[in-house]
């Protein structure tokens, strides 16, 4: 693609000004239209997909266009977010409660098929609509997004994330101290449980630390590990509450499902990558060859570009529309839609990325 206003920047990719407003991440809504729509059209789930279509969409149809479409190298040159663009995060917050209560509202006069159908559409799109847009609000510096942000990991039960991700993961990213980098030939399967476990006992760790720092209570109100954990369990309590006992179990389900997606991508993003360990003991700088990177148009539309990791990984803070593609970072063969479905296929994996990985040096 290229535009009137772009540019060529000195890593080569196209650069156009932020000056309007990018009407592709508007396709992240379809994620709370599609499914509510399905139901509406085919309560059954067998003609137009009914409570299955989220599931549908995310990992079959998003895949199958993103690979259709093809590569996206269009990134913003000027400082300035369009205003929209800036807000479509934070709109991600009542959207995903419009589909988290909607689904529990619904979930009474689901049939066994499509109980499943709901918890496994419901938590896919929760690794999207919540845990992605949080991803994106909890590394910017205004308070009212950050604390967006910690909301809609309440909504799928991982506060912790917002702890770890930040002040730990950025840190170890690609050493073998932090549990959200596979290792070389480690299954997805193995994966999953560790980095988990990891980001909650490492969060725990983090927090602890910050307020024995500061002379507080560990087990007190100032504690955030606690207080994301307690409204997660508010929450729940919540629908239990309203809608019953088989809806708070469908939404610990969807909440399962919703984690497990974004560890998938975990494990997609950083698989085998290592910084070298320096003589002194400290690890080399994070560099553009720590982070798996996909330059895909649908999927980075879907994902507020989080496919362009390794600059996500050198900025931080940077706005998604901000984000450039690196070409001095490892590509992964297909963008990260597919290779979440290949991921679940470890022979196949393996056959994809370890000679990948092995020209990575």
């Amino acid at each position: 693609m290229s535009d009137a206003n772009g540019a060529t920047t000195p890593n080569g990719t196209k650069a156009t000004a932020a000056s309007a407003f990018r009407w592709r991440y508007l396709l992240v809504f379809l994620l709370v239209a599609g499914p509510i729509a399905s139901w509406m059209l085919d309560p059954t789930g067998f003609l137009a997909g009914g409570s299955w279509m989220g599931l549908v969409m995310i990992h079959l149809l998003v895949p199958a266009l993103d690979a259709l479409a093809g590569e996206d190298d269009e990134v913003p040159l000027n400082g300035r977010t369009p205003l929209m663009n800036r807000l479509l995060p934070l709109l991600c917050l009542p959207a995903w409660y419009l589909l988290l209560f909607w689904a529990m509202a619904l979930e009474s006069r689901a049939s066994a098929w499509g109980w499943w159908g709901l918890a496994l559409s419901l938590g896919a799109s929760g690794g999207i609509l919540a845990i992605n847009a949080a991803h994106e609000l909890i590394h910017r510096p205004g308070r009212v997004e950050r604390t967006a942000g910690a909301m809609l990991l309440v909504g799928v039960c991982y506060g912790a994330f917002k702890i770890e991700h930040v002040r730990g993961h950025h840190l170890r990213v690609a050493t073998p101290l932090d549990s959200a980098s596979a290792r070389r030939g480690e299954s997805v399967y193995a994966f999953i449980p560790r980095s988990v476990l990891g980001t909650l006992r490492h969060a725990w760790t983090l927090e602890r630390n910050r307020l024995v720092a500061a002379g507080e209570q560990v087990w007190g109100p100032r504690n955030e590990w606690l207080r994301l954990a307690a409204a997660s369990a508010g929450l729940a309590l919540l629908i239990g509450g309203v809608f019953g006992a088989t809806a708070l179990a469908l939404f610990l389900a969807a909440s399962v499902v919703a984690v497990v997606e974004l560890e998938i991508i975990n494990y997609v993003e950083h698989y085998g990558l290592q910084r070298l360990q320096l003589p002194d003991g400290r690890f080399e700088p994070v560099t553009p060859a720590h982070s798996w990177n996909a330059n895909t148009g649908v999927v980075n539309a879907f994902l507020f570009n989080l496919q362009r990791h390794a600059d996500h990984h050198a900025h931080a803070g940077r706005d998604y529309l901000h984000l450039r593609s690196l070409p001095q970072a490892p590509t992964l063969p297909l963008g990260y839609g597919a290779m979440v479905l290949v991921a679940l296929l470890p022979p196949l994996w393996r056959r994809l990325m370890d000679a990948r990985l092995a020209r990575t040096g």
